[in-house]
């Protein structure tokens, strides 16, 4: 019979969402092991922007201040951080959003607003130094049954709580459901050193969004060519010019039923579960509220 692992914390998912918790966990001294199939899954988008200043309506994420400290705070010392998302403004609105702003530092430029402290980031080498730092057990989930989580090929891991952070590809396991949202990304020519976002997003090198409709199952389709229309012509109304594309990227992002879970912490994306919490179901707000939930995750543990 295989030997059983033995873990103070199990973090199923090596995501952002995960690896942050995990690294939290394990700077407080525990003993930490990170179970993902792979590493990344959605979170390996070329760009991730961070930004509490949400969607057409201009909406202030719940916690979003603190949590673009929070996040500013953790992921700066692994990375660098692109600082600054512009954001046009409609001509009329302007009031309007001034409103929404809360405590965000901001700075308003010609026909809209400039977040200084809203940023982007590139995700890979993130999660990459983020992974050396707490290791990655590369192996597929077949069961979680407290305390164990079970393997394929008949491994085990017995750990005192676990940390489920696996987005939409392992949820069934905790018998979460969600929407699953398709994103496509395309790679331009250009470079965009300042974020812009008003319904798709550029920076960087990458011009992304979503026009898919929302799906039952986690599987990505393939781009269609509607949605590279609809994001070029995003990128034209921002710019007066269609950016020339190299290549695409499809990801699909997690958004929990908000009719689920059971009461959060804070927020719904944790939550408890059996043998331990929740950490999931972000849609496209993963980035920003990674480092503040991870915190939180310490709170609730009292560890």
């Amino acid at each position: 019979m295989r030997k059983v692992e033995e873990a103070e914390a199990v973090v199923l998912g090596a995501g952002v969402a995960g690896l942050t918790a995990a690294w939290l966990l394990k700077e407080r001294g525990l003993r930490v092991r990170v179970v993902a199939q792979g590493l990344g899954g959605a979170s390996r988008v070329p760009v991730a922007l961070v930004n509490p200043l949400r969607g057409k309506r201009f909406t202030l994420a719940r916690k979003g201040e603190e949590a673009l400290e929070a996040a500013l705070r953790f992921y700066s010392r692994f990375v660098p951080l692109h600082l600054g998302v512009y954001r046009p403004v409609p001509e009329g609105e302007r009031e309007k959003v001034a409103s929404r702003l809360g405590g965000l530092k901001h700075t308003w430029d010609q026909g809209g607003v400039l977040l200084e402290e809203a940023f982007w980031l590139e995700p890979r080498p993130l999660l990459q130094k983020l992974s050396e730092g707490v290791g990655v057990l590369r192996s597929r989930v077949l069961a979680w049954e407290p305390p164990y989580l079970f393997l394929e090929g008949g491994g085990r891991i017995r750990g005192e709580v676990l940390v489920y952070a696996g987005g939409g590809q392992g949820a069934h396991l905790l018998g979460l459901e969600g929407r699953h949202i398709p994103g496509l990304v395309l790679l331009l020519l250009d470079y965009f050193p300042r974020a812009i976002s008003y319904r798709v997003y550029l920076a960087g090198s990458a011009l992304g969004g979503s026009y898919l409709p929302h799906r039952s199952d986690p599987e990505a389709p393939p781009p269609t060519e509607g949605e590279v229309e609809w994001l070029l012509r995003g990128a034209e109304d921002l710019l007066g010019y269609r950016p020339s594309v190299a290549s695409a990227w499809r990801g699909v992002r997690f958004r929990l039923d908000p009719s689920l879970p059971p009461g959060g912490v804070d927020l719904p994306y944790l939550f408890p579960v059996e043998g331990g919490f929740a950490l999931t179901g972000f849609g496209s707000t993963g980035f920003l509220y990674a480092p503040w939930l991870g915190e939180r995750l310490l709170e609730v543990l009292e560890w």
